[in-house]
């Protein structure tokens, strides 16, 4: 456990930094949210989220993880990275077997991220290689077979996320497009090319339940053009763009309500967005270094960030400005 720092009245609950320092890229919280998961140097780390303590280490046979993904019961968990500019390499994992189900290696360039749909049948993974490639789950979660491919981005893809209607899949990419996908064939259904540069991260808003009509999903983007976009991406609609970015924007996250929107990047700030506008309701400095990934707790109370130089810390968003969480 590392040692607590004391930030004005605020306690610092800061996961260790690994010997390699490398880059946190790869951050989730188990669906019970009792571990928090993520890379290190050629093996996935999974700590309790009380403490800090490493309970397990995964190893795996690839330098760099780009990206986790849990299916909705948690026995699989998804990894996939690689080593740039050579291979990307994904893996299916029985966490309550404790052993591998599947591996992707069809992959030229890193596998950049990954994504199970929303009823479970489909994982995707995209790739640096301009790819995305998704793969239909076996019955009985016994592993996984080829369905299709994404086809279309002009440059590596670095992003990819189910809707969580069960009616579309979009993409992101270094061309500055997203792009939206039938998910059961794979059909391209449109294209937005509103950002001005690099799109590095996608993330969808909880549906609303209740509701009459449905309201629409929301789906939101951070790129290198200073901007946060929220999109309508099953009826063809930008919503709003969010400016008050100061940096590139690395990773979002909504909050489990739906309320609010995270986002980081360069500037080692955290933002905290209202969903409804582009009003930026609070913001703190988290990292003195770059912050490349995200992850929200199931009960959304806490924030984890990772960062250049392979830091992870806790958040307590309950409370706005956030506090560092301190240890149990």
């Amino acid at each position: 456990m590392g040692a607590a720092l004391f930030i004005g009245s605020c306690i610092a609950f800061a996961l260790p930094v690994s010997a390699q320092r490398a880059p946190v890229a790869a951050l989730a919280f188990s669906p019970g949210g009792e571990t928090l998961w993520h890379g290190g140097s050629k093996e996935l780390i999974v700590r309790s989220t009380q403490d800090g303590a490493i309970q397990r280490r995964i190893p795996l046979d690839f330098p760099r993880v780009s990206s986790l993904a849990f299916n909705s019961d948690g026995r699989l968990v998804a990894a996939v990275g690689g080593t740039p500019g050579i291979s990307g390499v994904g893996v299916l994992f029985d966490q309550k077997q404790e052993n591998i189900l599947a591996r992707f290696t069809n992959f030229t360039d890193l596998a950049t991220s990954v994504a199970f749909s929303s009823d479970m049948r489909f994982l995707a993974v995209a790739s640096a290689d301009h790819s995305v490639k998704v793969f239909q789950l076996r019955t009985g979660a016994t592993g996984a077979e080829r369905a299709y491919e994404l086809e279309g981005h002009a440059g590596p893809v670095l992003a990819v996320a189910f809707s969580p209607t069960g009616r579309s899949v979009v993409t992101a990419s270094a061309d500055r497009s997203l792009k939206v996908w039938e998910p059961g064939t794979g059909q391209l259904i449109r294209s937005f090319n509103h950002h001005t540069e690099i799109v590095h991260a996608l993330t969808f808003r909880p549906l609303e339940k209740d509701t009459d009509p449905p309201r629409p999903a929301y789906c939101a983007s951070a790129s290198d053009d200073h901007t946060v976009r929220i999109w309508q991406p099953e009826t063809g609609r930008m919503v709003r763009i969010v400016r008050k970015h100061e940096g590139p924007v690395f990773a979002v996250v909504f909050s489990r309500d739906g309320s609010r929107l995270f986002s980081a990047g360069k500037e080692g700030f955290v933002r905290v967005i209202d969903a409804e506008s582009d009003e930026i309701l609070e913001q703190w400095r988290a990292s003195d270094d770059w912050i490349y990934s995200l992850a929200l707790s199931p009960n959304g109370a806490t924030l984890a960030t990772g960062d250049w130089v392979g830091q992870v810390k806790l958040w307590d968003v309950t409370v706005i400005p956030a506090r560092l969480k301190t240890p149990q």
